[in-house]
């Protein structure tokens, strides 16, 4: 894949006005804010994780469900189970996948000085923590249904904020020499996830005033919105995921990604046909009223791009050598999950084990993203001991959590997978909370082609990405 040379990342910004005046205005760099919304999703997930192994282990007493729930114990423990999910995928999987890995490297690897409109971005960051809060008030019944439905419109506007920098970001801020058949799939996954976000925020958005404004059982409306927005998330959280993967695979393959630009088509139809599909399911009744054409052709704009996407993974393996690593072994086990859920999707009444197979491919995605560039972020390497215990941990929560959903196997899923969070919170605290230290720029070797391995490690937090 063609790349920039060293003077086109140093002088990016100041090829065109709109860099020079976002160096000037940024309120602290895309870095800073990425990081932000990396740490937001460990506050989620980690918030996500304990309300998830309190539920399956019966840690909740039932007088204080019933306090919280107006007097409907049983109501209240439905209601923490569908927040849970939420907290993982509003506030963990797509912070970290989008806002996080996307803010801290996008323009890293199209020679940028920072976002079109930094600004905006941190003002994004500030929405999108103001609706995690307001998230959690929701969960009492004396503050629900209200602060909820306030806490996704928050969501809504800090995400199309978001999408709207990132598009503007990529057409706009990029090297002079770079074209847009020159990005690495990574950005092109950002672009494109920004792209159909633009297309379903403003339409769940609708979907959620009009549950207020119909009156009713709010409630009922919101657990309907939600289970709709099902069919999009999913492509919301593979495009990233897949970005990251086939920047790992490419590197420890020592090779380019084969049919790169067919990966490119098969990510556009995800996005397009993701964002597409799905509004039949929230002005018609919820996702109960489609029909089976409707429910095939969703599956189809996920499933098939998947399968492209998955062979030319195994082509790219198959054309160079394979070396283990951390952030492989992540990779891996994504594509492994995209492959169950390939299956599942076949069988009768697989859709949740679907949709739950892909949140956890996102979860390895996430991780695969961490331990590949957390060098470059913090200048130290993840410890590899405690990462593959991290990695084994989380592989046997999530096999044990697709084979059962209630029991006492569940309850040993939610155990497996919180220990896995301790696991990683001390890997955290003993890569990223030692002060910057100093590593190799590229510290991955030659496999390593694209733009931020020509620079230091960690790359500086200062305005501008210089070497």
């Amino acid at each position: 894949m063609p790349t920039v040379g060293q003077d086109r990342i140093d002088g990016a910004g100041a090829a065109s006005p709109t860099g020079t005046a976002g160096a000037r205005a940024g309120s602290g760099g895309h870095r800073h804010v990425g990081t932000l919304y990396l740490s937001l999703a460990v506050v989620a997930g980690a918030v996500g994780g304990m309300l998830a192994v309190a539920l399956q282990a019966g840690l909740l007493p039932h007088d204080l469900l019933a306090r919280w729930g107006g007097g409907d114990a049983d109501g209240m423990w439905e209601r923490i189970a569908t927040r849970h999910g939420m907290m993982m995928v509003f506030f963990c999987a797509l912070p970290a996948l989008f806002g996080g890995f996307g803010n801290w490297f996008v323009p890293l690897l199209t020679g940028a000085r920072d976002m079109a409109f930094p600004r905006l971005n941190t003002l994004c960051w500030l929405a999108v923590g103001g609706s995690f809060v307001l998230a959690l008030l929701g969960l009492s019944v004396v503050t629900a249904p209200a602060i909820s439905i306030a806490a996704l419109l928050l969501w809504c506007v800090g995400m199309l904020g978001m999408a709207i920098n990132m598009v503007a970001s990529v057409l706009n801020m990029r090297a002079p020499d770079m074209r847009l058949r020159d990005m690495p799939v990574f950005v092109w996954a950002q672009a494109l996830t920004a792209m159909m976000l633009v297309m379903v925020v403003p339409v769940l958005a609708g979907a959620l005033t009009r549950a207020v404004l119909d009156g009713g059982d709010v409630f009922a409306r919101l657990d309907t919105v939600l289970r709709a927005f099902a069919g999009p998330e999913m492509a919301l959280l593979l495009l990233p995921s897949i970005g990251i993967v086939s920047q790992v695979v490419e590197t420890f393959c020592g090779v380019p990604l084969r049919g790169r630009m067919q990966v490119v088509g098969a990510l556009t139809v995800m996005s397009v046909g993701g964002g597409a599909v799905w509004t039949h399911d929230l002005f018609n009744g919820g996702p109960g009223a489609s029909d089976g054409y409707h429910t095939a052709a969703e599956l189809l704009v996920i499933l098939v791009p998947v399968a492209m996407v998955l062979c030319a993974w195994v082509a790219t393996a198959m054309a160079g050598r394979v070396r283990a690593s951390l952030p492989m072994a992540w990779a891996a086990g994504c594509a492994v999950l995209l492959v169950a859920g390939g299956v599942m999707a076949l069988l009768p009444g697989g859709m949740g084990d679907v949709h739950a197979a892909t949140v956890f491919a996102a979860v390895f995605a996430t991780f695969a993203g961490f331990y590949y560039w957390v060098g470059k972020m913090s200048g130290h390497v993840a410890p590899r001991l405690a990462g593959y215990v991290h990695f084994v941990l989380t592989a046997a929560g999530t096999i044990v959590s697709l084979m059962a959903h209630q029991g006492t196997l569940a309850m040993a899923g939610a155990m497996l997978m919180g220990a896995s969070i301790l696991v990683f919170a001390g890997v955290v605290a003993a890569t990223c909370m030692r002060g910057r230290g100093h590593i190799a720029a590229n510290y991955w070797g030659e496999g390593a082609r694209t733009l931020e391995w020509t620079l230091p490690s960690p790359v500086s937090m200062e305005r501008g990405n210089r070497a």
